[in-house]
């Protein structure tokens, strides 16, 4: 009896291992396959997507802010008090280009209204100084386990290091999803002044599969020693 327990025990595991894997390698192809379908469904609004995200601009970040033109498509962004917009977003009015201009105001409305961008940032800028010590110290911790008792300490030691460093880099990447999570949040509070309940649920359905892919990163970090899922950096 104790066997098959074991036995389904395993197999629950394989099953699940499975699972989150392929959550965390295709997450990002099905937010791509929802972006292009909602990048060719136009949004039924005669303002366009400029004059969208400089009404928001004006009634909650009251800040200003300066957009400037990127060429890479869905590499919008914000940072240091500038809307990073693809042309794409700028000049297409499609429900994808209001949803993600809406997000990344969300991010504008989070660093001016508190410190929770910085404090990211300023732990991603440790993690990166960190991260380059976690293998290195893993390596020599092992190494050093096998070379008498006070080297087995030094050894346990450096092990400890690395494992600390790992647990940051999920600390920072939940702390990330959180963020996002959060500037999705305040993009719904912001379409929702401008979009009927039709285009606002696709514009969730959008926002729900890139918090998605945030998640798949976090399991790619966990599931790292597997070596079978996508390469995850510590702090990227």
């Amino acid at each position: 009896m104790n066997v098959w327990i074991i036995i389904g025990l395993v197999i629950a595991a394989a099953v699940l291992l499975c699972f989150l894997l392929a959550v965390a390698n295709f997450s990002y192809d099905k937010f791509m396959e929802r972006y292009k379908q909602m990048d060719n469904t136009e949004a039924n609004t005669s303002m366009t997507p400029v004059e969208f995200a400089n009404r928001v601009i004006a009634k909650y970040i009251k800040r200003r802010l300066e957009i400037v033109q990127i060429s890479r498509q869905a590499g919008d962004a914000y940072g240091g008090g500038k809307l990073y917009l693809s042309s794409n977003s700028i000049y297409k009015k499609s429900l994808a280009s209001y949803t993600i201009i809406a997000h990344e105001l969300g991010h504008a409305l989070q660093d001016v209204s508190g410190n929770m961008l910085k404090v990211l940032h300023a732990l991603r800028r440790t993690g990166r100084v960190l991260g380059v010590l976690m293998l290195p110290s893993l390596i020599a911790g092992l190494v050093l386990l096998f070379f008498g008792e006070t080297l087995f300490i030094v050894g346990c030691g450096l092990i400890g290091l690395s494992v600390l460093i790992f647990i940051m880099a999920l600390i920072v990447r939940l702390r990330q999803i959180s963020i996002e999570k959060d500037a999705s949040k305040k993009a719904m509070m912001f379409l929702e002044d401008y979009f009927d309940e039709r285009e606002l649920k696709l514009c969730r359905k959008l926002l729900s599969d890139a918090k998605l892919t945030y998640w798949a990163g976090f399991l790619r970090l966990i599931l790292i020693w597997t070596g079978v899922s996508r390469k995850e950096s510590l702090f990227n």
